[in-house]
């Protein structure tokens, strides 16, 4: 069962299996034992009552009365197949049998102190030979056998109850296939259509296009990926514009610093989304919504980056407000406390965007990697020549020895593109950090463009 509607399919058959067993072994297996044992007891509780009267006709010895007591009964009782009186000595005194007394029967149950009650087939019908001690058994003992005819007409009736409650389980069971079936499809459709587009992004197919006129989650998600990749293809058309490899390596680093990341991370999420749906479809719906908000967010960011991309490096560009404004966002969305700490005049700086890209790229490492709960940056400018910048993070650091810091392939653009930026503004880039001991960024860059 690989596909998403078997295992739909296969499910609900399981659910509907379990809830009809639930009702059928109760009715048709606890429910006449129930019965039974009720009959029973009130068959013993009428033999009791009947040794009660036998009691003083054997005190009289009156034979003919007991025998016509235990025939009156016989006749009078629906379950009741036999009436017999066993004196102390183990011989019959009175019994209700016409074609003499089975011999079998005066061992068979010898009888016990308040009742004993012993079951025994006879011509393939199960009886129940009820014996009571009359006076404990010093006048001899009651014998009373009875065949729950009474008790099996209530079981008729279950059983017609259980072929109800089979058909009604069979009906369920079939409109709840043809009903998950239906949803299975639609559903399933969307998201096999939705993870096969993002393949074809992620391939490079920037001209794929997908409609899913759907107003749920995945309909809001499709038309938020069908705005990322056009603005995304705008993306790659500026960069073949672009001549220099140094242009294209700023802006490979924009597009990382922006959406590249998060794009291979929503096509992952998709498809675990479409595996979470065959164990979860509900949390597969949560998953989806948190994705619709994470694809908007990117959507954003990617128009950022769209926009520094079009716009050169300003004169203009304010890095303390540009940094104060992402602080205050960086804060909120992740819960981390960011201590801002300035000193000398930063005015100097040349390429203020670059110094920008930096710092955010650093804080964006701390979010993504090191669980961090307090981050400290400090920006310290020396006299104006060179401006220092320190990112220290409480978090759990990591083996720096073991991190290729110089290596930009497979998405690893983070730390690579820090040294690229720093580099390309002729400073240094320096990551010291041990395990559980956190991470301190160190970068060192001219205030004054290099000769």
């Amino acid at each position: 069962m690989k596909s998403i509607r078997s295992k739909l399919i296969f499910w609900v058959a399981v659910l509907f299996i379990f809830i009809g067993l639930s009702i059928y072994l109760p009715l048709s297996i606890i429910l006449p034992e129930k019965i039974t044992s009720q009959v029973i007891k009130r068959d013993v509780d009428i033999a009791k009552f009947l040794s009660n009267e036998t009691k003083s006709l054997l005190l009289l010895d009156d034979k003919i009365a007991l025998s016509i007591l235990l025939h009156d009964n016989l006749d009078r009782l629906e379950d009741v197949q036999y009436l017999f009186v066993r004196g102390p000595e183990e011989k019959i005194i009175s019994h209700t049998f016409s074609k003499g007394f089975p011999k079998g029967l005066l061992s068979f149950n010898p009888g016990s102190y308040p009742h004993s009650v012993k079951g025994f087939l006879n011509n393939n019908r199960r009886l129940y030979d009820i014996a009571i001690p009359i006076s404990e058994g010093e006048l001899g003992t009651l014998h009373m056998g009875i065949s729950l005819e009474s008790g099996k007409k209530d079981i008729a009736e279950i059983t017609k109850v259980n072929y109800y409650v089979a058909i009604v389980i069979l009906i369920g069971l079939g409109i709840g296939i043809v009903v998950f079936l239906i949803i299975g499809i639609l559903f399933s459709n969307q998201i096999i259509r939705l993870k096969n587009f993002a393949s074809r992004i992620g391939g490079g197919d920037l001209d794929a296009k997908i409609d899913i006129k759907s107003k749920d989650e995945i309909g809001a998600l499709t038309t938020a990926f069908n705005e990322m990749v056009g603005h995304l293809k705008e993306n790659i058309q500026e960069i073949k514009r672009l001549n220099t490899v140094e242009e294209r390596n700023r802006i490979a680093l924009d597009l990382h610093d922006g959406c590249a990341q998060d794009l291979v991370n929503i096509i992952k999420r998709i498809e675990l989304s479409e595996r979470l749906y065959k164990i979860d479809p509900t949390k597969a719906i949560e998953e989806l919504t948190l994705l619709r908000e994470s694809t908007k967010d990117l959507l954003n960011r990617t128009r950022q980056v769209i926009f520094d991309l079009k716009s050169p490096e300003e004169t203009d560009f304010n890095i303390v407000d540009n940094l104060n404004s992402y602080l205050i966002e960086y804060k909120k969305s992740n819960n981390i406390d960011v201590n801002l700490n300035i000193s000398g005049s930063i005015d100097g700086i040349v390429n203020k965007k670059s110094v920008f890209y930096i710092i955010r790229e650093a804080l964006a490492n701390v979010k993504k990697h090191s669980m961090a709960k307090n981050v400290d940056l400090s920006l310290v400018a020396n006299n104006g020549s060179n401006l220092k910048i320190f990112i220290k993070d409480n978090g759990k650091g990591f083996n720096v020895n073991r991190t290729k810091l110089s290596d930009s392939s497979s998405g690893k653009w983070g730390l690579a593109g820090m040294r690229h930026r720093a580099s390309s503004l002729g400073g240094t880039f320096v990551i010291e950090s041990m395990p559980q001991q956190g991470t301190i960024v160190s970068i060192d860059i001219p205030l004054k463009e290099r000769s």
